[in-house]
């Protein structure tokens, strides 16, 4: 699946602005989570390859009926927080580009954006190419070994 990617205004105080008239491209795909028979409205969710988890809002999960603080927990360093954040973790179904994963989701009350699609959950289970020239994402499934 190609993913053209997401144009947004930089902020003022980026030093790059005018080099690049003011913007700067987001890898977002869609997707949502599902979990015991109800699926969460859909979100665009950053692909971070930095991110070591995938990570969600807490409310997020909440909404489905997780119990957000009852999931083992790890202080993590996630968006937003300059020293370690409290993730719970869940296992959840992430539906992407028309497959839905069994994966253990991290959620966040401290997370600034909907979802971080991370090393695990995410780049376990799909290839990913950046293409400068196309201004987009090449996504594609990893088979299961």
């Amino acid at each position: 699946m190609f993913q053209p990617y997401s144009i947004n205004t930089l902020a003022r105080d980026r030093c790059w602005r005018t080099l690049s008239a003011g913007k700067t491209w987001e890898p977002l795909l869609e997707a949502s989570i599902l979990h015991a028979g109800f699926e969460s409205r859909r979100f665009r969710a950053i692909v971070d390859t930095g991110a070591e988890v995938s990570s969600f809002e807490a409310s997020m999960g909440a909404q489905l009926g997780l119990r957000i603080k009852e999931g083992p927990m790890e202080s993590l360093q996630v968006a937003s927080s300059a020293g370690g954040a409290a993730v719970y973790f869940h296992r959840v179904r992430l539906n992407i580009a028309g497959h839905a994963l069994e994966i253990w989701g991290g959620f966040c009350y401290d997370l600034a954006v909907p979802a971080l699609l991370g090393r695990h959950g995410f780049f376990e289970n799909f290839k990913v190419t950046f293409d400068p020239n196309r201004k987009g994402m090449q996504v594609d499934r990893v088979s299961a070994e």
